[in-house]
């Protein structure tokens, strides 16, 4: 019924408003706190605030992209961090302002359609850090595979673009 209005949308055109009106879309997902806070500015979609452990272990993405003879230490490491953090004896609320960032999370969030087509145009970028890319990306996937929404994104997500290095938020 409303084909024309994705097939013919032009990039960086958000869908119209009253698409919302269809219904709204849950996502769960697991992502490394860092990322999940680059996905909790967007106001348009509902998220709560998740609690931060180890229990889901360390981004494996950053594992990964780290030099070998520093990967060899990374398990050492990261025990380290748990008993250290276990010895203060706090509350897990408390707790987690001591976990580093790149630990996973579990979250959800939920949407109308126009947000989380506008999330996903935005996020499957190569200009957005690629644990929340691959995450926007395989949203993207089931909003096509599912709803035969075609979505304006970028057609080389996981390519290295130097530029996203000199993107920054500044005051005009």
């Amino acid at each position: 019924m409303y084909d024309f209005l994705f097939s013919k949308r032009p990039p960086k055109t958000g869908l119209p408003k009253f698409l919302g009106t269809l219904g709204t879309i849950r996502v769960d997902y697991q992502i490394d706190f860092g990322s999940f806070r680059d996905i909790q500015r967007h106001r348009a979609i509902t998220q709560r605030m998740p609690l931060l452990t180890t229990e889901l272990g360390f981004n494996q993405w950053y594992i990964e992209n780290l030099p070998s003879e520093i990967r060899r230490e990374i398990p050492r490491h990261l025990r380290k961090i748990k008993e250290e953090i276990a010895i203060l004896r706090l509350p897990r609320e408390l707790e987690q302002y001591y976990i580093p960032m790149g630990f996973n999370t579990a979250d959800r969030f939920t949407g109308d359609l126009p947000a989380i087509v506008y999330m996903v145009e935005i996020r499957d970028s190569r200009f957005v850090h690629p644990t929340l890319q691959k995450i926007a990306h395989d949203i993207g996937q089931q909003l096509t595979n599912k709803l035969g929404i075609r979505l304006n994104v970028d057609q080389e997500p996981s390519r290295f673009d130097i530029r996203r290095g000199e993107q920054d938020i500044i005051e005009k």
